[in-house]
């Protein structure tokens, strides 16, 4: 079985987020692969370990380690089941190396992992209230009260963790 391929790459300002097009005249096992390899390399970019630091001790943490993020005195902070880091990058920023399946923003100045929360809290009228494996918890802001019920219904309908 021959394995070989053309490659042609097209650069092109206007593309917002790459593309990958394979042609061929059959798929083949090798196409499988290929599409395999270019889903699992996606897959291991979007959960890349976030660089912290511990005064000026840089520390990777795992995203699945990430409880909470929140911006506090203009400095980003990651709190995790192993400790409080320092983040040396904007929210916004870390929105983007943050995968889009777990992370959610509850505020302008903080995002939280899903997989971390033990439970939302809404018995107080217009609130949603937090509540994190480790005990700790966080208050969803008003604006963001409709996003954060839709991605929760979102992960509901494609068999996620179930929130009440």
């Amino acid at each position: 079985m021959e394995r070989k391929i053309k490659l042609k790459i097209e650069i092109d300002p206007s593309v917002r987020e790459p593309e990958v097009i394979i042609r061929a005249n059959e798929e083949t096992s090798f196409i499988k692969e290929m599409i395999d390899s270019i889903r699992q390399y996606t897959i291991d970019q979007e959960k890349l370990p976030i660089e912290t630091y511990q005064g000026n001790i840089k520390v990777l943490i795992d995203q699945a380690d990430i409880i909470r993020v929140y911006t506090e005195d203009r400095k980003l902070t990651a709190w995790t089941m192993r400790g409080v880091y320092q983040i040396r990058c904007s929210l916004r920023e870390l929105a983007e190396k943050l995968d889009a399946d777990w992370f959610v923003r509850i505020s302008r100045f903080e995002i939280i992992n899903l997989n971390r929360v033990s439970r939302f809290d809404f018995s107080i009228k217009d609130t949603m209230k937090v509540i994190f494996e480790d005990g700790n918890y966080s208050w969803v802001s008003r604006r963001f009260i409709n996003p954060v019920q839709q991605r929760l219904s979102d992960l509901a309908q494609r068999g996620g963790k179930g929130y009440e």
